[in-house]
């Protein structure tokens, strides 16, 4: 994306940018927020979506701090990354029918190939920091480890959860209290592994 910043986002990712270099991790939404002056936790989402937008940063899935500053779009390449709507257990998985938009990032974010975003619906992964509306970044892949976070096909649904053992094999484990894990077993609902989450991105102007 060639999207210029406004003032303040180029102070925000300026800032990130800064205290990740000290720090050696980046800060968290109130330090943010005191830093410039800003009372609102809600101002800075806008502006760190913004800047997630126009392909300046990304959060990664599952952390407090997990902001990730991305170098200027005029110094890299970008990458086309397609955001898959209702999928069918028949055609392929990046199937031209099956894409609802596109989005351009920069392709420091996006190192693997066959990348795709899902938007997220429900609250069911709200312990990983994963919202209902945000867009996982996934790497397609039929196969994943125990603890990773996965976006699976179950039946006829495509679901976001993290992959755990148990002492009867797999299950998907959501990340919130309210939901109860889905047991994968012979019996049970068809499942079958899509992806592995690279990351969580804000697309305000596609929600």
């Amino acid at each position: 994306m060639n999207e210029s910043l406004t003032g303040r986002q180029g102070l925000i990712l300026k800032f990130v940018e800064q205290y990740t270099v000290a720090h050696h991790y980046p800060p968290t939404l109130r330090e943010i927020a005191d830093h410039h002056g800003l009372s609102s936790l809600n101002g800075v989402k806008k502006h760190l979506s913004a800047l997630a937008k126009k392909g300046r940063l990304v959060r990664k899935a599952g952390a407090r701090r997990a902001l990730h500053v991305t170098r200027g779009p005029s110094q890299t390449e970008s990458v086309s990354v397609p955001i898959l709507g209702r999928i069918a257990a028949g055609p392929p998985l990046l199937a031209e029918e099956q894409i609802l938009d596109r989005v351009v990032l920069d392709k420091s974010l996006v190192r693997w190939d066959r990348p795709f975003l899902l938007k997220v619906k429900g609250d069911s992964m709200v312990g990983a920091g994963i919202l209902d509306g945000d867009h996982v970044l996934v790497k397609a892949q039929d196969q994943a480890e125990p603890g990773e976070l996965v976006v699976a096909l179950l039946d006829d649904e495509a679901t976001v959860k993290r992959l755990s053992r148990t002492a009867d094999g797999y299950e998907l484990q959501p990340e919130n209290p309210r939901y109860a894990p889905i047991p994968l077993t012979p019996d049970g609902p068809a499942v079958r592994i899509l992806g592995k989450v690279q990351g969580v991105l804000r697309l305000p102007s596609l929600s």
